[in-house]
């Protein structure tokens, strides 16, 4: 008999989820049932209870959420950490963001750079737009921005077909996007950690348990890397 386990992930940790879940379910006979939530999105979840055998979602969200009276009783750790970076549709020259100086000459020199929109439920378009202007760049890099409603897996998409030149988002969200090449992380100075947290609810079910030591195995680990995440446990 196959178990199910419905789990809640969080956008940028989808394309690991891709392969991990296939993997543990041919090894412990469940199936996986996934909902993807922005930032905005989980808050609004935890807040209505959380109803998942297990998650992976955004750190900061989860102790925001806890801070405010929501999801207390579930045991979790951090997972996982997709650094800022930049990506070009494939074929082109990347450009170097490895230093403050290089990223700065790379927006001078890119005719526009997509972003995600706020709307869309996820903070790092406005976050880098934040980074920018503290850095003295801001107006620079507005000029250019393309703001998409979408998650940065959306927005490297659009930049995969042409509809701007760079996309600047989680490297989990342009590594393993068709048509986009990974240029490299954002300097020190253009981060926001968006660590991935996962946990599962107080008393968690025995596959849910058997989820959360997967996502430790060196396997998994393997996996995370593979799409641009930096593992952590």
């Amino acid at each position: 008999m196959t178990d199910n386990l419905n789990v809640l992930c969080a956008g940028g940790f989808r394309a690991a989820m891709d392969l991990i879940g296939p993997a543990f379910e041919k090894q412990n006979a469940v199936a996986l049932t996934y909902t993807y939530a922005t930032p905005g999105k989980t808050r609004e979840i935890l807040e209505s209870g959380f109803a998942f055998d297990a998650g992976v979602i955004v750190a900061g969200v989860l102790k925001k959420a806890q801070a405010d009276g929501f999801a207390q009783n579930v045991t979790s750790f951090k997972l996982a950490i997709p650094p800022v970076g930049m990506g070009v549709p494939a074929g082109r020259d990347a450009p170097d963001v490895s230093s403050l100086k290089a990223f700065r000459e790379a927006v001078a020199a890119l005719p526009s750079i997509g972003l995600s929109d706020p709307k869309a439920g996820t903070n790092l378009g406005a976050e880098t737009l934040a980074h920018a202007d503290r850095l003295g760049f801001g107006a620079e890099l507005r000029a250019k921005a393309r703001m998409f409603e979408g998650p940065g897996s959306f927005v490297s998409a659009a930049v995969a077909r042409g509809e701007a030149d760079a996309v600047i988002t989680l490297a989990s969200e342009i590594v393993p996007i068709p048509g986009i090449h990974f240029a490299g992380r954002l300097p020190a100075e253009l981060q926001t950690e968006y660590a991935m947290q996962a946990l599962i609810p107080n008393p968690a079910t025995h596959k849910a348990q058997a989820l959360m030591d997967f996502l430790r195995s060196e396997d998994a680990k393997d996996m995370m890397r593979r799409v641009g995440l930096d593992p952590q446990a």
